[in-house]
This record gives structure tokens, sequence and C-alpha cells, in this order.
């Protein structure tokens, strides 16, 4: 007697029957996709090489990404920045000396004031700048310029010359750093400019020459050893002149 199979426990709609009345629609061809349109699509129909070219493509456009996103936070701030162009020195404003390397607020301030007494010939010539070195000037060199003034007064302005050395007065004392007296020479007039020297011993210096050394003066009476050296930086002995 043939067996009849044991009746399924679970409702139509779980066992996924697709019988006539059962109020579900018919089971789906092999090889279709819910939507009927040919076969479904999944990772696993997807060619490898393909998928890695997708990996790839992602990882460097994640890379372009952040690359840009890291420069960005790197780029300076304007006030770091430089100008492309060399800057004048002799027409630039303090804001923009300041942006030079090697060049703050204080060397900015000295160099305008510098410049003011007379125009700039180059970088080297910053050496007048007061706090301004030679290795500032190396520093600063690939950035400056100094263009001539087109301004006519200030352009026909000259740097002044360095003030002669002052001279002392006739019949004054002499000064250290002065050129010395030669008291084989001096006339007494000449020997009494010298710092300890009166008439008298102006005279006893001339009674008491020639003088074969400074040192000879010890034989002048009222010279001593403490006057001679008083004495010694303002006169010398040449030998006499034939």
């Amino acid at each position: 007697m043939p067996q009849t199979p044991p009746p399924n426990p679970l409702p139509a709609a779980e066992r996924g029957d697709r019988t006539p009345g059962s109020g579900l629609p018919p089971p789906l061809p092999a090889g279709e996709g819910a939507g009927g349109r040919g076969p479904a699509d999944s990772p696993a129909d997807i060619p490898r090489s393909a998928q890695v070219a997708l990996a790839a493509a992602l990882v460097l456009l994640l890379g372009l990404l952040g690359y840009r996103g890291y420069g960005n936070g790197l780029r300076a701030r304007p006030t770091e920045r430089l100008a492309a162009a060399p800057v004048d020195l002799n027409t630039a404003e303090v804001a923009e000396l300041e942006q030079v390397p090697g060049v703050g607020p204080k060397r900015a301030r000295a160099i305008v004031t510098a410049r003011a007494a007379a125009p700039l010939d180059g970088p080297d010539d910053l050496r007048r700048v007061p706090g301004i070195g030679p290795a500032v000037v190396e520093t600063v060199r690939p950035h400056v310029r100094a263009e001539p003034d087109a301004d006519p007064p200030l352009a026909e302005r000259k740097r002044p010359a360095p003030a002669p050395a002052a001279k002392p007065a006739k019949g004054g004392k002499l000064q250290p750093g002065d050129p010395p007296v030669d008291v084989n020479a001096a006339s007494e007039d000449e020997l009494q400019r010298i710092p300890g020297v009166g008439p008298v011993t102006a005279r006893a210096i001339v009674a008491a020459r020639p003088f074969a050394a400074v040192d000879d003066l010890r034989r002048v009476k009222g010279i001593g050893p403490k006057v001679l050296e008083k004495l010694r930086p303002f006169v010398t002995a040449e030998p006499p002149k034939p």
C-alpha cells in the first residue's frame, strides 16, 4: 500500500509554494533576477580584474583627497607670504620690508631712517644700517634690490663725508691720538703743547738735544721717571737731519 507523505506543518507562504490558489506569484525561472531581466548580478558575478581596478581607483581617489586636505593645512599664512619680486630698499614701505627674511619691524624702520639720509646703493649698503651685519646682509641679498630714486632732491643728495679728525688748536695741549712731537726738531712753542711741558722745561729740552731715544729725556732737568711716562705717548726722538 503506497505511503502518503506527511503533511508539511508550515503555511504555504513560508514553504514558498507557488501553486495555483495559494495567493503567491509563481516561482521565477532559474537564472533570472527579481526583475526578470536576466541573470541576477552579485559580487561573485563581477570579474576579479574589474574588482581590483575599482578598488585601486577608490584608493587613488581617497589618497588624492587626503593629500589636498593636508596640503591646505600646510599652506603659509598670508602674513608669511613673500613677494615674488625683490623688494626695493629705497621705495618699499615698512610693512613690505618686514616680509624680507632676516628683516623684522625694528630693522625695517632702521632701513627707512637710513635711506632718508641717503639712498641705499644696494644690499651691501645695508651695512650702514644699525643692527644689520654681514650675516644679515647675505640673508637679505636675494630678496632685495636698490633702484635709483627718481625724486631729484633725494637723488641729488650725497652721502655726508666723514668729518675730518679734529686738529689741536694752535698752542693747545696735545690729546691722545694726536701725532707725537719730535723732541729733536720741535720749537719751544711746539714742545709746550706736550702735556706736562711748560716754557722752562721746553727751553731745557732744546738745550739738551739731540736725543737718541725718548728715554734720554731723563737727563733734562725737571723730567723724572713719572714725568717721562706722562710725556712718552706724545713725543718721539727722530735722528737729527744733517
